[in-house]
């Protein structure tokens, strides 16, 4: 350390310190904060998601009124993956001043749910003519083949042992 000012090394270290501290506190609160609230594209369900991806709420909408329950389980479904992408994005928007460039980041990114398909293309992706969202469910296994009964045994009141 010869030709450095011990002083001027301990004003570095201690800036320093201040920052990170400045930033440890502000993440902790933009965390504490970042809680999101989202509404289903048909507007039936509206959901609540804590910061760890929790659902916190979940409010039915008079829009739900007549839907199906495999239309509102869509809709529930639909608004909780999406709010569980917003709340996600606020948490690493929350973490980037400190962990931008970091492997902790990468981790955080890792985890990010797959964002919920964009209102344009819902025709072709869960959504009815009427903007209901819908379950996609795999088609269908066809119905097993009939098996075949055994024929009777011989009819003793058949001489000739013919079936007609």
């Amino acid at each position: 350390m010869a030709g450095v000012d011990p002083d001027r090394w301990l004003q570095d270290m201690q800036a320093k310190v201040d920052d990170l501290s400045a930033k440890s506190a502000q993440l902790r609160e933009d965390m504490a904060n970042s809680s999101a609230t989202v509404l289903s594209k048909d507007h039936a369900v509206q959901v609540t998601i804590a910061p760890t991806g929790a659902l916190q709420n979940i409010q039915i909408t008079d829009h739900a009124v007549g839907m199906s329950p495999q239309r509102l389980q869509a809709s529930i479904m639909e608004a909780v993956a999406k709010g569980q992408r917003a709340a996600s994005e606020k948490m690493i928007e929350a973490f980037a001043p400190i962990g931008v460039g970091t492997e902790s980041m990468d981790l955080v990114m890792s985890y990010l749910p797959p964002a919920v398909e964009d209102e344009d293309d819902a025709e072709q992706h869960g959504y009815d003519d009427d903007g209901y969202a819908v379950e996609h469910q795999e088609p269908a296994a066809p119905p097993p083949a009939p098996t075949r009964q055994p024929r009777p045994a011989h009819d003793d009141d058949d001489e000739d042992g013919q079936p007609w």
